[in-house]
C-alpha cells in the first residue's frame, strides 16, 4: 500500500485522489527539501501536501525563505477533527513574488495534539494558532501566548471538536425546544415524564459551566484579584457548581 493510500480518508474514493501535475508546486518543494518525506496530491483548488509533524518547523520556514518558493503571506491556518484519524492542522500560504499558493496538512494524534508554532516565520501565526488552540486543543509548542480569544479561560472544552456536547446543537435544538414546549401539556394529559435527554444535559451544564466562570471572573476583577488570585477564584467557583453548593 502506498502512503497517499495509507493516508486517504474512509470513503474517499481511489479516482478523487490526483496527483499534481508535472513542475506543479510539489517539485519545487522537492528540490527545495529533498530530505523531507510529503504526500502531494491536487486539491480543488491547491496542491495540498501532507507532512510529519517533526517537518513543519524546517518546511515552512523553507517555504518562506527560499527563492522559489517565497510564501511570504499565511493567507489561513485552521483545526479540522478527522476524529479517530486524529486532528488535523491546515496552512494555506501564497507567494506574492510567484503568484503561486499551496496547502499543507499535518495530522497530529488525538490524544496527543502538538505541533510546533510557525509564529516565528509569519506574525500572521500569533492569532491564526490562538484560535485553533482555543477551538480544537490543539498545542502550538513555542507560540508566546495561547490566552483565548473568545471564550471564558479554563472553560476545560473546546467547541469545534465533534466529541463536544455543543457540537450537534444546531440538529437538536428544533427538537429539544419542541419537547419543551409538548411536555406541559403531555404532563397535564396524565402522559409518563418524557426520558432524560443526555444532550440537553450536556448542553445545559456546558451553558451553566461558562455563566458561572464569567460570573466569578467579574466578582474577581471587581474585588481587584491579582490573575493568579482571580485563577483560584474561578476554579473554586467550578468546584462549587460541581459539588451541588
Amino acid at each position: 500500500m502506498s502512503a497517499a493510500e495509507e493516508r486517504r480518508e474512509p470513503g474517499v474514493k481511489e479516482a478523487t485522489i490526483v496527483p499534481p501535475p508535472p513542475g506543479s508546486i510539489a517539485d519545487k518543494f522537492q528540490q527545495a527539501l529533498p530530505e523531507v518525506e510529503f504526500v502531494a496530491h491536487q486539491g480543488l483548488l491547491d496542491v495540498v501536501l501532507t507532512v510529519a509533524r517533526d517537518d513543519i518547523p524546517r518546511l515552512m520556514r523553507t517555504a518562506k525563505d527560499d527563492p522559489r518558493l517565497a510564501f511570504d503571506y499565511l493567507r489561513c491556518l485552521s483545526g479540522v477533527d478527522q476524529m479517530e484519524q486524529g486532528l488535523e492542522v491546515v496552512y494555506n500560504l501564497y507567494s506574492f513574488k510567484h503568484a503561486h499558493n499551496v496547502t499543507i496538512k499535518t495530522v497530529l494524534p488525538a490524544d496527543d495534539p502538538q505541533v510546533p508554532t510557525v509564529t516565528t516565520v509569519w506574525n500572521g501565526a500569533l492569532w491564526h494558532e490562538r484560535e485553533a488552540h482555543e477551538m480544537f486543543g490543539i498545542v502550538f509548542q513555542g507560540h508566546p501566548d495561547l490566552r483565548p480569544l473568545l471564550l471564558e479561560e479554563d472553560l476545560g472544552y473546546h467547541p469545534l471538536l465533534k466529541s463536544h456536547p455543543l457540537a450537534e446543537i444546531e440538529e437538536s435544538q428544533e427538537d429539544f425546544l419542541r419537547g419543551e414546549a409538548l411536555a406541559p401539556t403531555a404532563v397535564a394529559a396524565g402522559a409518563p415524564p418524557a426520558p432524560v435527554d443526555e444532550r440537553a444535559a450536556k448542553i445545559a451544564l456546558a451553558q451553566k459551566k461558562a455563566e458561572v466562570m464569567k460570573k466569578a471572573r467579574e466578582e474577581a476583577r471587581a474585588k481587584g484579584l491579582s490573575p493568579e488570585d482571580e485563577k483560584a477564584f474561578v476554579q473554586e467557583a467550578l468546584k462549587s457548581l460541581e459539588e451541588g453548593k
